[in-house]
C-alpha cells in the first residue's frame, strides 16, 4: 500500500473557466498535516471496512478511559441528585437502594439488561461481513 500524501491542499477544477484552485484537503488534519485514515471511498459492496486497523492501542485505552471517567462522572451526579431529593423529603432515604421491582418490571429489566449486554459484546466477536449488500451500480451516482 503506498504511502499517502500529507499535502494540506488538493487541486479543484473551477467550473466557470476549468482553471486549476485549490482549496483545503478535508482528509487531511489542518493543526499537524498528517492524513486522516479515510478507509471508505465508496458504498460496502463486499467486506465490512475496518476502520480501526490503523489505530494505535495508546488511542484505544484512551477512549476506554474517556468514557470511564464520563460514566463515573454521571454516577457522582446522579448520587448527587438522590442526595437531593432525600434533603428535599421528595424521596425517603435510602428509597433508591431500597427499591424492589415488581415481578414484570424486574422480568422486562433483566430483558433489557441481556439485550443490551448482548450488543454490546457482540461487537466483539461479529465477523466482517456486511449485514446488507449495495448493488455496486450505485457508484455511478457518486
Amino acid at each position: 500500500m503506498s504511502e499517502l500524501p500529507t499535502s494540506r491542499e488538493v487541486p479543484v477544477e473551477s467550473c466557470s473557466d476549468a482553471r486549476t484552485s485549490l482549496r483545503p484537503d478535508p482528509l487531511v488534519d489542518p493543526v499537524t498535516g498528517k492524513r486522516f485514515n479515510a478507509a471508505l471511498q465508496g458504498p460496502i459492496t463486499h467486506h465490512e471496512p475496518d476502520f480501526l486497523h490503523q489505530l494505535p492501542m495508546d488511542n484505544a485505552v484512551g477512549a476506554i478511559v474517556a468514557l470511564t471517567a464520563e460514566v463515573w462522572m454521571l454516577r457522582e451526579r446522579l448520587a448527587a441528585l438522590e442526595a437531593e431529593l432525600e434533603s428535599h423529603k421528595v424521596l425517603p432515604a435510602g428509597a433508591v437502594e431500597n427499591h424492589q421491582d415488581t415481578a414484570d418490571v424486574a422480568e422486562t429489566r433483566a430483558a433489557d439488561l441481556a439485550a443490551y449486554t448482548a450488543r454490546v459484546m457482540s461487537e466483539l466477536t461479529r465477523n466482517r461481513e456486511p449485514v446488507s449488500h449495495i448493488d455496486p451500480s450505485v457508484q455511478k451516482f457518486l
